[in-house]
């Protein structure tokens, strides 16, 4: 019985490492995703500090963060670029340590910046794998993975302006990342490897998206605690979207490698 177990807990531990490159692709992916998340929910901790919500996400999202590096880190497929893993994992170590300090307008903003240095590093990581997995299906992962990432950010732009840590340059970012979302998404509309499901699930997305423009837009006359419940509320249901579609572009490429093994 006992070596039974033993044996059961081993072939776990093995499972849990022995994923393939486009599910490697795909979380390392929502690592972009969840340094702005991350950072969303740090925001709004101190904008809504009695929102349990916020808090529940962001242990949930640290948590998951770290777990990712330590998935990455054993998956021997991706033994050529361990060094860019590892600017990921400094980047983490500094961006960790300043989402443990209590939330202050300082530490927001401090948080804010440093997750503009640790998203360009996991983004690094991202295209290096997508290089290494040599398949068309592969930037599909990548790209709907952004998208998720994205999310997010245009969520962390809006709350962190709303708050008043986004400096001088929130705005703009918060347009520029509507723009890409909305660009990247006709992209995806475009490929011709799309499934059905996967095309209805970007059409969904589109909606939701053109929901969200109009709170951003101003067209929506409610308060401003209504107002972050709205975008907030809305770009996730565009990460919960882009989360399936993400999975389902992965399951294209292991489909994809498996044929020509």
């Amino acid at each position: 019985m006992k070596n039974f177990l033993a044996l059961f807990l081993f072939l776990l531990s093995v499972d849990a490492v022995a994923f393939s490159m486009g599910d490697a692709i795909n979380i390392a992916g929502r690592q972009r995703m969840l340094s702005q998340r991350i950072t969303q929910a740090y925001i709004l901790r101190g904008i809504q500090p009695d929102t349990e919500r916020h808090q529940q996400i962001f242990e949930r999202c640290i948590r998951e963060f770290a777990n990712n590096l330590d998935q990455l880190a054993d998956f021997e497929g991706a033994a050529p670029i361990r060094d860019d893993l590892q600017t990921v994992q400094l980047e983490w170590k500094a961006f960790e340590a300043i989402a443990h300090q209590p939330v202050t307008k300082s530490t927001a903003a401090e948080l804010f910046r440093r997750s503009n240095s640790l998203l360009p590093a996991a983004h690094a990581y991202v295209m290096r794998l997508q290089d290494l997995a040599d398949h068309s299906s592969a930037e599909l992962v990548n790209v709907s993975g952004r998208q998720r990432m994205l999310s997010q950010r245009i969520a962390k732009n809006y709350v962190a302006q709303f708050w008043e840590v986004a400096g001088e340059e929130g705005g703009k970012w918060l347009n520029e990342d509507l723009a890409e979302f909305q660009h990247m998404l006709e992209f995806l509309l475009q490929s011709s490897l799309n499934t059905p499901e996967i095309t209805r699930n970007l059409l969904k997305t589109q909606g939701y998206l053109n929901y969200a423009s109009r709170g951003f837009e101003g067209e929506m006359q409610i308060s401003g605690a209504r107002q972050i419940h709205v975008i907030t509320g809305t770009t996730d249901m565009l990460l919960r979207n882009m989360d399936v579609i993400t999975g389902q572009y992965a399951e294209l490429l292991n489909s994809a490698q498996l044929a020509t093994r």
